[in-house]
């Protein structure tokens, strides 16, 4: 049974999206998934009221959304059809955000692959994203990547090395499970990694690195224990450190083509991966697959 089977492609026409096809279709191709492109044309506020100033009306919007339909066949032309079982193309108004989580739960969706467009931490606060919403938002994976343009994030196509993040709070033996699904599919290999910013030492401490080493251990013990519940036995790696720098440097070390993670918000002593999705897909070298 493949991984994936309806694979959501939001569309916006960006030197970002465009980067971002060729994974697309490679997933699309390997799972023998249909794929959904699908742009949506936001609706201006002042559609919905009068408030003095003169936009265009819905019906104007609808001529928009004919007209996008040609576009989108030249985004997406047929000849990158082959080998995926059924390509959809569609045009939608309204909220991207709120329209693509929609769609995802009508129609079945079962992976969001899109690009992010590599803001930095302050200015997604500030603005917010179509990506990091539908990150928030969405109940399927998502598979995503900031700066999906840079031409050396093609060298990750190949998918032969699988990273994953794993959070020992909440759904840790998903992602190892999803990962080794991953790798059958794939063909690839898997490898582990968890960061504990609890046990990093900083300059100033006092009270020597055996609190740091229990942590360590016990995070290491743990996710043994997970792995044998699991059926796997990957080699992993746990480090002191930030969790998203951690996991960055470990991608990078490893030549990771893919990282694996769970998403959401959780605290505690064993880390905040969770909590740190953004900041991960902002930092990897390669395209980041959160659950």
């Amino acid at each position: 049974m493949a991984v994936f089977r309806h694979i959501l492609f939001p569309v916006d026409l960006s030197e970002q999206a465009h980067a971002f096809r060729p994974y697309v279709r490679f997933v699309a191709r390997q799972c023998g998934a249909k794929l959904t492109l699908l742009h949506v044309v936001p609706i201006p506020a002042a559609a919905y009221g009068d408030l003095g100033v003169v936009f265009p009306s819905v019906s104007d919007l609808t001529a928009v959304e004919e007209r996008m339909r040609p576009a989108l066949k030249e985004f997406f032309p047929p000849e990158d059809e082959a080998g995926i079982p059924e390509v959809r193309r569609e045009v939608q108004l309204g909220d991207p955000a709120v329209v693509i989580a929609d769609y995802t739960r009508e129609q079945g969706v079962d992976l969001i692959m899109l690009p992010t467009h590599g803001y930095g931490r302050f200015r997604n606060f500030l603005l917010g994203s179509v990506a990091s919403k539908v990150l928030h938002d969405a109940a399927c994976p998502v598979w995503t990547a900031a700066h999906a343009e840079a031409p050396s994030l093609l060298a990750h196509l190949k998918l032969q090395t699988i990273l994953a993040a794993v959070d020992l709070v909440h759904g840790p033996k998903e992602v190892i499970l999803r990962a080794d699904q991953l790798a059958q599919e794939f063909r690839a290999s898997v490898q582990l990694v968890h960061a504990v910013p609890g046990a990093e030492r900083r300059p100033g401490d006092t009270g020597g690195a055996e609190f740091g080493l229990f942590l360590l251990r016990s995070a290491r013990e743990h996710i043994d224990q997970i792995q044998r519940e699991a059926g796997t036995s990957y080699e992993l790696i746990v480090e002191a450190g930030g969790v998203a720098e951690t996991i960055a440097r470990a991608a990078r070390e490893k030549q990771a083509d893919l990282i694996v993670l769970g998403r959401g918000v959780v605290h505690g002593a064993f880390g905040r991966l969770r909590s740190q999705t953004y900041e991960i897909i902002r930092l990897s070298p390669c395209p980041v697959l959160s659950l």
